[in-house]
């Protein structure tokens, strides 16, 4: 299971920025942190600036220490549109309006997109409605950090492992 999380406020190009609350770069990093802990393999961080970074493991305990390891990770001019749109595997977005989570089987080999403290834009939700099975693990929305680790139980991982 791999996740992608994407910032409409946090960019590349002030990366890291000091400090990490500004363009809430902080929301990314933290939840690539809880993601991986979480079992996922891989995850994406998508910029507001078109640039990709892939998060596929860490040493890190902190946001902060995992900011000073981004710069060394695979990076690529990309968007959302270009890894859910390539992505071989079923794609989901995590979104209030979705089908409850329970009521769907979500596979192993699965991209699950999440939106940043203020959701994704309403275009990169329109292309995720002819691309991606919404789900939903509630009516409220939820720190994003949370969900990872939320979903990742779901689907019955265990920490550190896919």
């Amino acid at each position: 299971m791999s996740f992608l999380i994407k910032s409409d406020t946090a960019c590349w190009r002030d990366f890291p920025p000091e400090p990490l609350v500004r363009g809430r770069a902080d929301v990314l990093l933290d939840f690539a942190l809880e993601a991986l802990r979480a079992g996922a393999s891989r995850v994406y961080l998508a910029f507001c600036d078109g640039v990709v970074v892939e998060v596929e493991r860490t040493s890190a305990r902190s946001a902060k220490e995992l900011a000073g390891e981004l710069p060394h990770m695979r990076r690529y001019a990309a968007s959302l549109r270009d890894v859910a749109g390539t992505w071989r595997g079923p794609v989901f977005y995590l979104h209030e309006s979705g089908t409850d989570i329970d009521r769907v089987s979500i596979p192993r080999d699965s991209l699950i997109v999440v939106g940043d403290q203020d959701g994704l834009a309403p275009e990169d939700e329109e292309f995720l409605r002819g691309r991606a099975t919404w789900v939903s693990i509630g009516p409220l929305p939820y720190l994003s950090w949370f969900c990872a680790p939320y979903v990742a139980r779901r689907m019955g991982l265990a920490p550190g492992r896919q």
